[in-house]
């Protein structure tokens, strides 16, 4: 019986630490290719907390110690190049922090000299497949029956198609209405006093994960000194911007106004009242999304009656199923009429031609009888 080969203790170790209960791992990117990231400081953590673990996998070397322990695993790590030492890209905090993110997202390459040693405060990438979870197989399985929902779609119930309608365009709302509002308030502040004041100033972040890009909930970024141009944030610059926006605002909303007036040919005047430009500019903006929501929801073939009450839009168009339907009733009617008219020309024709055949019947009956009165007289 053939006996089963030692298992790489190294590989072991490199596995249990990429394993649950191991160490942190973040997704990253160098160079174009996606990456596990994980810092030597967390290596020297975990093999502290896990001593005898660490000392199976370096088979009694390594000397003595927990931090020369975790130096020499790491340093063995590159070695049989498991592992490379990389470091980060951008080298500044986000806005509205003081300290460096503690994962990197983009990584930078270092020289071959130093990617090949190990040190605790240094990060470093995976070079190899991790192990495939039972998961995975469970993920691979789900991604041919969305697919297949998706098609599926069309069939679909019209309650569903609303709900599914719905919860993605208000996703969409809550997205572009988070990030306007963002470009407003900063803005607006920095018109005000040079300085922008940032909602959420990592919303937009590719260095933070997701669950670290709703923190600081407000920042504000100062204009750095000795770089860009001197009237970048000069009083004039920012009159001059606040100008032109506000010219834009209220051309925009003059023109919603005179389209709606019902004798345009009559002069434009501008509004006297801010508060009936604001209530014109919101009226716009209902009816346009109303008008989008409609078309939308007739290309994706939902029923406007499964919908009016949700939508609350109680003057609907006709529905395009209705329309489609009295098309065809109509079409229907007139090929009834033209067959009903064709069958009645035929009639006629066939009665014409039996009146005709009548006709010389009787036109032959008369001219026997004429001969035959003939013949007694002779």
């Amino acid at each position: 019986m053939a006996q089963a080969e030692p298992q790489d203790s190294i590989q072991v170790f490199a596995d249990g630490l990429r394993s649950k209960g191991g160490i942190e791992n973040r997704a990253a990117v160098l160079e174009g290719q996606r990456y596990e990231l994980f810092r030597g400081k967390d290596l020297v953590r975990w093999v502290k907390a896990h001593p005898e673990r660490s000392a199976a996998a370096a088979a009694g070397k390594g000397g003595e110690g927990a931090e020369e322990l975790a130096r020499f695993l790491g340093q063995q790590l590159l070695r049989r190049h498991l592992a490379r030492r990389v470091d980060r890209l951008n080298k500044k905090p986000l806005p509205g922090t003081k300290k460096l993110v503690k994962f990197p997202r983009k990584l930078a390459l270092l020289p071959p000299n130093e990617a090949t040693t190990f040190v605790e405060d240094g990060f470093y990438v995976w070079t190899y497949e991790r192990p495939v979870s039972p998961w995975a197989y469970v993920w691979t399985a789900l991604i041919p029956l969305a697919v297949v929902g998706a098609c599926l779609f069309p069939l679909a119930p019209n309650w569903a198609k609303v709900g599914v309608f719905y919860l993605t365009a208000g996703l969409l709302a809550l997205i572009m209405g988070v990030l306007a509002l963002r470009g407003a308030l900063a803005l607006a502040t920095w018109l005000v006093s040079g300085r922008a004041l940032w909602l959420l100033p990592n919303v937009m972040s590719e260095e933070l994960p997701i669950s670290q890009i709703f923190k600081p909930l407000v920042a504000v970024s100062r204009p750095e000194e000795g770089k860009g141009s001197k009237w970048g944030n000069h009083p004039l610059t920012r009159v001059g911007v606040g100008a032109a926006v506000g010219a834009l605002l209220r051309n925009q909303a003059g023109d919603e106004l005179l389209s709606r007036r019902p004798d345009a040919s009559l002069p434009y005047q501008s509004p006297h009242h801010s508060h009936h430009l604001s209530t014109v500019v919101a009226a716009a903006i209902k009816q346009e999304t109303s008008r989008y929501r409609d078309d939308l929801m007739d290309w994706l073939g939902v029923q406007r009656e499964g919908y009016q009450r949700l939508s609350g839009n109680a003057t609907a168009e006709v529905p395009v199923n209705a329309t489609a339907n009295a098309t065809a009733g109509a079409a229907g009617a007139e090929a009834d009429a033209a067959d009903a008219g064709t069958a009645g020309a035929a009639e006629a024709a066939a009665g014409d031609a039996g009146a005709a055949a009548d006709a010389e019947a009787a036109a032959g009956d008369e001219a026997g009888g004429d001969e035959a009165a003939g013949t007694e007289e002779l």
